[in-house]
């Protein structure tokens, strides 16, 4: 007798989905760690006086605030797509904005290949940015919306692993593509992974809570059956359609993003909003944005700068090479984790190991020290990669009801590709002016992430989602509150027994 569907856990078909949408996500690790070895190739000339090769230069001189802005133009770009995507996405589907936020892609490699100047690299990386932003928050909704409960548990991690393996692909490809004109290859390379995500695209099926709320069933029937195999699924599609007919179909109140900052929603939604901003400006400003965009530079902060340029890779580029691919292992392992562990648990975790981490790096870069840096240079961005990382990408769908979470979520990306475009202009000029110092800054913030979440970020995972949202749309709470905590072992219970 076929079980039934809801109880799964991970089906090939589902994972073959997850895999083939999260290319989008490595494509927006791509363009975050790209940038990272060839700036002072570019920026300052270091391979040579500036000449032309075919006609185009070898580098496009600028200082390090004007770099800033090449830098942040990617967030930038990305923070316009995930608050214009959403209404797409609701419109024509997620497989049909996946699929074709590519061409933003294709468009800015090109520009990449033929880029004469520096604004014309910002006008490339703001389009990359774009495409990647639309498809990221995209992407979030897709897996939320095609796996079973248990298998959420592991695969809502795999937007974290997916930009981990494209961030390292890049920087390690970087270490022999960073030279001219080879640089131009290397960021143009996000084309070539845009049309394998399109060619692959074609295998996997339209989410089946979309098909439904646009009131095609049988297409949606059909979907959901092959993403549960085998299985009974005459229970689940009953409640899908039930649910979103009530809560998504074409009669149905959906939140726009003005709703839900201004609080016009029929359940309050305050505590649930401000923990999504929260976590996102806190996974922003714990430094890793930083260690991302300029690990060569922070390491050669650390370690003896080379005298002179030299296509055989430094110590600084070589360790920035090890940190992606720990950082990879790590963002893997942490898919078993997430799947174990509780989210306000790896939450808390992660913070209070940073903020141990980001004085130990200070500490060390100061008193030079510099084994002991690098060393903590690792650990905190392994610690980042199980907790901040991915988390805050799925928090607020376990939170919120679905008439809001598609705004929600865009509120919250909006938030992160701000402080990410922030981060991306300062950080060089700020490492520059204090050092070894720089750390402690961000020693602070983690330690101000850990005491707030402990007060604010109830547990999430095996929570149902009408649950979280009964106990938690009161406005801001503080859920160490007797009654809170109390709610939350009951369901505990009811999910045990």
């Amino acid at each position: 007798m076929p079980v039934p569907s809801h109880t799964l856990g991970v089906t090939k078909y589902q994972l073959l989905c997850v895999l083939i949408a999260s290319i989008s996500s490595l494509n927006f690790g791509w363009n975050f760690g790209v940038i990272n070895l060839p700036g002072d190739v570019i920026t300052k000339c270091i391979a040579g006086p500036k000449h032309t090769i075919l006609g185009l230069p070898s580098c496009l001189p600028a200082s390090n605030i004007v770099w800033g802005l090449v830098v942040g133009a990617f967030a930038l770009g990305a923070l316009v797509g995930a608050i214009s995507c959403t209404r797409y996405a609701n419109m024509y589907g997620r497989k049909a904005v996946l699929m074709y936020s590519n061409i933003l892609a294709i468009v800015a490699a090109i520009l990449f290949g033929v880029a004469v100047n520096i604004p014309m690299l910002a006008i490339a990386r703001f389009l990359a940015g774009v495409a990647q932003g639309c498809a990221n928050g995209t992407f979030t909704n897709y897996v939320v919306e095609i796996t079973t409960p248990r298998a959420r548990n592991t695969l809502g991690s795999m937007i974290q692993a997916s930009i981990s393996t494209g961030t390292m692909l890049a920087q390690l490809l970087s270490l022999r593509l960073s030279t001219p004109p080879l640089w131009r290859i290397l960021f143009a390379i996000t084309g070539v992974i845009s049309l394998i995500h399109m060619a692959m695209l074609t295998m996997c099926v339209e989410s089946p809570k979309w098909l439904v709320s646009k009131d095609r069933i049988d297409e949606a029937r059909n979907a959901l059956q092959k993403l549960r195999k085998s299985a009974d699924c005459t229970e689940e599609f009953n409640t899908l359609v039930n649910t979103v007919r009530a809560e998504m179909g074409p009669s149905a109140y959906t939140a726009s993003i003005s709703d839900v900052i201004r609080g016009k929603t029929p359940d309050n939604l305050r505590h649930q909003l401000l923990l999504a901003i929260l976590v996102m400006v806190f996974q922003q400003f714990s430094g890793i944005a930083g260690v991302s965009f300029y690990s060569t530079k922070l390491f050669g902060s650390i370690t003896e700068p080379p005298t002179h340029y030299s296509t055989t890779p430094t110590l600084a580029q070589i360790l920035t090479g090890i940190l992606s691919v720990v950082g990879t292992l790590v963002a893997l392992t942490g898919l078993a984790l997430a799947g174990y562990y509780g989210r306000r648990t790896l939450m808390l975790f992660s913070h209070t190991s940073m903020f141990v981490c980001s004085i130990l790096i200070a500490v060390g870069s100061i008193m030079g020290y510099n084994i002991m840096a690098i060393v903590m240079v690792f650990v905190f961005f392994a610690v980042f990669i199980v907790g901040p990382g991915p988390l805050p990408w799925v928090i607020p769908g376990e939170m919120t009801p679905i008439y809001a979470v598609s705004a929600t979520i865009a509120v919250s990306g909006s938030v992160a590709y701000t402080c990410l475009f922030t981060i991306g202009i300062v950080f060089s000029s700020l490492l520059d002016a204090l050092k070894g110092y720089t750390f402690l800054l961000f020693a602070a913030t983690n330690l101000i992430a850990a005491v707030t979440l402990f007060f604010l970020l109830p547990e999430t995972k095996d929570r149902r989602v009408s649950d979280m949202i009964q106990t938690h749309s009161v406005g801001v709470h503080n859920i160490m509150q007797q009654k809170y905590r109390s709610e939350v072992y009951v369901e505990k219970e009811k999910i045990i027994l």
